[in-house]
């Protein structure tokens, strides 16, 4: 059909062209198109050609409804950007000596875009469990997805997906964009936040007895405030038996922690219980002051 009618426009200005010597003085306008656009996209183009002596002034209307005068052009092609579907002609066209011919029509159509919709149950997320899953709920014969997760990650394109935000905490713009059999768009953002969270793991016994397996009171944590850190370890009498101000140096990760000798003496000590006393501030500032008992082995 379309190309039928692109054939018929041809055609029409063609014969035109054909006629322009017996045209009084050779004024004439032709209008031309064949585009369709997204709602939610560019916009359409129209042509309309003058031939004759600028300025050039005319109207066109759009399925018939005359639209408000255009200001006069020195152009040879006047081009009219639209977002309104109709069909397209000329009403009236002058040039500078005389009112001329008009000929021609121009077809817009306009399609309905989707409309991408993000669902997610949780908006905030902690770090010791950094996973969301997004589904999408977008309106529309959708064919496609395109998901960013914003933070320098693949992007997916499934159109449910599950993410996990291994980097760090942070507030991360989400989008997913949606096309259609159209080939139309629509693009949606969501903001999801990870929050850091505070954890502190200390075991409750060591075997320092060189076998490579657990030889030290070791620790590891999240979310604290080092330079805060205070690690004390006493025998039965309260006697101070090891000390730290450095948790990195306790870490398990890194083969750290106490080895189970005498702060002064660097005496091995024996097989017993011992007390710990532990203090820090966590990354929002709260004070922890926590206490436990370990028992080395030997």
């Amino acid at each position: 059909m379309w190309g039928f009618f692109y054939i018929c426009q041809m055609l029409k200005k063609i014969l035109v062209i054909l006629l322009f010597p017996f045209l009084v003085n050779g004024q004439s306008a032709f209008i031309s198109g064949n585009d369709t656009i997204c709602d939610n996209g560019g916009v359409a183009i129209i042509k309309v050609d003058f031939y004759g002596t600028p300025p050039f002034t005319f109207s066109y209307a759009i399925d018939g409804l005359i639209q408000e005068q255009l200001p006069p052009t020195t152009l040879s092609q006047y081009i009219i950007e639209t977002k309104q579907e109709g069909i397209y002609t000329l009403r009236d066209f002058n040039d500078a000596v005389n009112i001329g011919v008009t000929s021609g029509s121009a077809i817009v159509t306009v399609l309905e875009s989707p409309t991408a919709v993000i669902h997610i149950e949780r908006d905030t997320l902690s770090m010791l469990r950094p996973i969301a899953d997004f589904g999408s709920q977008s309106i529309g014969n959708v064919i496609s997805w395109d998901w960013n997760f914003g933070d320098n990650s693949t992007n997916l394109t499934t159109e449910d997906v599950s993410h996990t935000y291994v980097d760090s905490s942070g507030i991360y713009q989400v989008s997913l964009i949606v096309f259609d059999a159209n080939d139309c768009s629509d693009t949606a953002n969501h903001i999801l936040v990870v929050r850091d969270e505070f954890w502190m793991y200390i075991p409750n016994s060591f075997t320092p007895d060189n076998d490579n397996i657990n030889d030290r009171l070791c620790i590891e944590y999240n979310g604290i405030r080092e330079e805060t850190f205070l690690f004390k370890v006493f025998n039965k009498q309260g006697d101070l038996m090891y000390q730290s101000q450095n948790p990195s140096e306790l870490k398990c990760r890194i083969n750290g922690g106490w080895d189970g000798k005498h702060i002064e003496t660097k005496n091995n000590l024996p097989s017993d219980s011992y007390v710990y006393e532990i203090y820090f501030q966590d990354f929002e500032g709260w004070k922890h002051q926590e206490y436990g008992d370990v028992i080395l082995i030997r």
